[in-house]
This record gives structure tokens, sequence and C-alpha cells, in this order.
């Protein structure tokens, strides 16, 4: 990762914690966006669609959409399969950053998380 890219994610970080800047919804997107990128792209593929048979899509994936976003929370923090869990490894903003950006990303609508869901 570039100066310039770190600089950006950390001060975007620091944003999101404050709460400040231009909304956090924005800022929540794309920092969401830059942990997507570097954590789960290379699984879930930069477009959400996964490879078949190995690592499931989250484009329209059926659990990402649910209303309560407890499942996702649930899978991310305890893993499941060949996912490995990022509870305890990656911060509680990284995380609601994270799934927020793969609810509201490529055909996807639901609901943000906060960190406070992210327990």
């Amino acid at each position: 990762m570039g100066r310039v890219s770190l600089v950006l994610l950390l001060t975007t970080a620091a944003l999101i914690v404050a709460g400040c800047g231009r909304g956090s919804r924005e800022d929540q997107l794309t920092y969401g966006k830059e942990v997507y990128t570097q954590e789960c792209s290379r699984c879930h593929m930069v477009d959400g669609s996964g490879v078949e048979g190995v690592y499931p899509n989250l484009d329209r994936n059926p659990i990402v959409r649910l209303d309560s976003p407890e499942p996702t929370i649930d899978v991310v923090l305890r893993g499941r399969e060949g996912m490995p869990a990022f509870g305890g490894q990656i911060p509680e903003q990284e995380i609601a950053a994270v799934i927020t950006y793969i609810r509201q990303s490529w055909s996807n609508h639901a609901s943000a998380v906060s960190p406070a869901q992210v327990k």
C-alpha cells in the first residue's frame, strides 16, 4: 500500500471513529470498501461475485440482504466453513464498515451496521 493510500485509509478511519466528516454513512462506505478490497476481495472478488463452490457470492446473497445484520455479523466474527473468524482480529469499526459496505454495495440495499452492533 502506498503512503498516500495509507494516509487516506487512516484519515477515513479517524473520521469514522470520531463521527466527523461529510457524513458518517459516506465515510463508513469509503472505509468499508478499503477494508473489503484489502481483506475480502481476494476470496469474494472485487464485485462480490465470489467463486462458485469455493467462496460464496456477497452480491445478492440472501443472508447479507436480510433485514437483520446479525447473521452476517456472526459469520464475520466467528467464521464459517472455510472463512476465518475476524472477531478480536480486526477492530469493531472496521468490521462494521466492511459489513455496511457489503450490505449496501452491488445490488444489495440493506441497512448499515454500527460498531455497537459488532459485539
